[in-house]
């Protein structure tokens, strides 16, 4: 069969009327049949042994970080990738122009399936209760696909773009000089951390954080959704809970956090002595911070360029060695040099600690090195293990400690602790300046706070985050975004398993021919491509495809009880 031979034929069952054969036609074909559809096609009387609805009945959305968080500028004006514009289709149903909350609500409910989340199904628009739950289904498939099929890192930054189109928002791409990983659909600058239940830290630069702060776009807020996992299983046959905190570090409550924070995290907030003597008039005597170690952010483009170089230098060996898998875009972008927990085995300071080669392999798995069977010291001989180890070396030569910076830290050390004080009664007068302070003078707290100036760390572990309203104190007005009450916003239940009591509870709701017609779809599209990748030469899969057109025909004309 060629080419010519396999367009005539589906051609021949879909495309008379509208010229070519796309996904978007099928849809559409299947929309027009429901229009003329009965009233009685969700016949609730449909014997439950009738119903086929499994996992393979749900859309199978590819993952894509890459092309979920892809904007792509045309006539000045960004327009989304054809994944990212899949993807948002089927998760548009999701409570459409409410915040996160709400949607961890709704989807929490729908996975209950009670009566009053069945009635609302059996009454309505069918159209419209078809496109709900499957745009609640594929929400549940792709995000149980996400968390079973990949390791921490891949899973990480494919959540990051996953949730950015939930939001309406979009992924923020490294390189930015900022914390936050996504922005919702109004801009609000989101930084997301998933965790193991129990092992959960929300933390990071305190120079980047400061600079977020400082920013008048971002309206002097960093939004933090963090989220724990509990699952239990292997690979695919996974299942377990989600539970989702969210709260916001703004001006006003982040010296009552921080103070309340980890032990050396603390520190990050003193002042030096002179600075409050002067009510922030005078610095005199403070190091500058282009003195310091550059942040995170301001690093990260320096590794990258050296990293660049020495790929450069090894890039016939790399590509072999890679299968012909290398792009370097995905290689800064699974390393994520500023924000990984795993590159540096939490918050170590980079361009000082040593890289954790668990981090490093897992960033190679992710994206260099993703069908290799080479364990762990095989890993480490490969070109490309070697270039980033390299790089990294280059990069901490560059500001390796000396006598220089040595006698820094001890200036640093009579500027911020000082008069014989304990540190308690240092961040105690700090924090009192700090919330006493303007919001001007807030902001230039951040530029001399002890953390910003000598690049520190702040963190949060789990127990800190649950009682984050304790922590903020008097100052958790603005905590919480609007409508939320406590930093909790819900749980979700993942898991293939988990999924099919949901199928199970809509079998009554919706008609079987409609999941048939999905599955169909996804026969004929993951055939359409294997056919044209393979060069049209496998005659199977365009049969199988064109077998599949034909029963998506004629499952519609079913469900719309008229004559093909």
């Amino acid at each position: 069969m060629n080419k010519n031979e396999w367009d005539n034929s589906l051609m021949e069952h879909f495309a008379p009327k509208k010229g070519e054969l796309s996904l978007d036609l099928l849809m559409e074909m299947v929309a027009e049949m429901m229009e003329t559809a009965p009233e009685n096609v969700l016949s609730e009387e449909a014997p439950p042994s009738a119903m086929t609805l499994n996992w393979n009945s749900i859309p199978n959305i590819p993952i894509s970080e890459i092309g979920w968080s892809a904007m792509e500028t045309k006539d000045g004006v960004e327009v989304p990738s054809a994944q990212r514009s899949q993807l948002a289709q089927f998760l548009s149903g999701i409570e459409k122009g409410k915040d996160l909350s709400a949607k961890i609500e709704a989807l929490s409910n729908f996975y209950k399936m009670d009566e009053s989340v069945r009635a609302s199904f059996e009454g309505g628009d069918m159209k419209q209760n078809i496109a709900k739950a499957m745009s609640y289904l594929v929400f549940f498939k792709t995000l149980t696909q996400i968390l079973t099929q990949f390791n921490a890192s891949s899973a990480g930054f494919s959540f990051e773009s996953f949730l950015g189109v939930l939001l309406g928002g979009k992924q923020v791409q490294t390189g930015e000089g900022t914390i936050a990983d996504l922005t919702d659909e109004t801009g609000v600058p989101i930084s997301l951390k998933l965790y193991k239940e129990g092992n959960l830290e929300v933390g990071g630069s305190f120079t980047d954080l400061s600079r977020d702060l400082r920013k008048p776009e971002f309206k002097n807020t960093m939004q933090y959704i963090a989220v724990t996992k509990t699952l239990s299983g292997e690979g695919m046959d996974q299942q377990g809970t989600l539970d989702w905190y969210r709260f916001n570090f703004n001006l006003d409550n982040l010296y009552n956090i921080i103070a309340k924070s980890s032990k050396e995290s603390r520190k990050n907030i003193l002042l030096p002595k002179v600075f409050i003597a002067t009510n922030g008039e005078s610095v005199e005597g403070v190091p500058e911070k282009a003195a310091s170690l550059p942040s995170a952010e301001e690093m990260e483009n320096e590794f990258y360029d050296i990293l660049t170089s020495i790929i450069a230098e090894n890039e016939e060996i790399i590509g072999q060695q890679s299968g012909g898998n290398f792009n370097l875009e995905d290689l800064k972008q699974s390393l994520d040099f500023a924000k990984s927990e795993t590159l540096f085995g939490g918050n170590k300071i980079r361009g000082k600690d040593k890289m954790a080669v668990k981090g490093v392999i897992q960033s190679l798995k992710a994206s260099v090195l993703r069908d290799t069977e080479l364990k762990q010291t095989q890993m480490k001989e490969t070109a490309i293990y070697k270039a980033i180890v390299k790089a990294y070396g280059v990069l901490a030569g560059r500001y390796k400690r000396d006598e220089q910076k040595a006698r820094r830290q001890e200036t640093l050390n009579e500027m911020y602790f000082y008069d014989g004080l304990s540190e308690e009664e240092l961040l105690e007068r700090s924090k009192a300046f700090y919330n006493a302070a303007s919001p001007e003078l807030k902001i230039r707290c951040l530029e001399y706070a002890y953390g910003y100036i000598s690049n520190g760390h702040f963190n949060l572990t789990q127990g800190m985050v649950q009682k984050i309203s304790v922590l903020a104190g008097d100052k958790a007005a603005q905590l919480f975004p609007e409508g939320q009450s406590q930093v909790r916003i819900g749980q979700l239940e993942i898991g293939a398993s988990n999924i099919q009591q949901v199928l199970s509870g809509l079998s009554g709701v919706l008609n079987q021919n409609i999941f048939q017609i999905f599955e169909s779809l996804k026969v004929l599209t993951t055939n359409i491509q294997g056919y044209f990748a393979g060069g049209l030469t496998d005659d199977s899969k365009a049969k199988t495809a064109i077998t599949a057109a034909e029963e998506i025909e004629t499952k519609t004309a079913d469900i719309a009880d008229v004559e093909k």
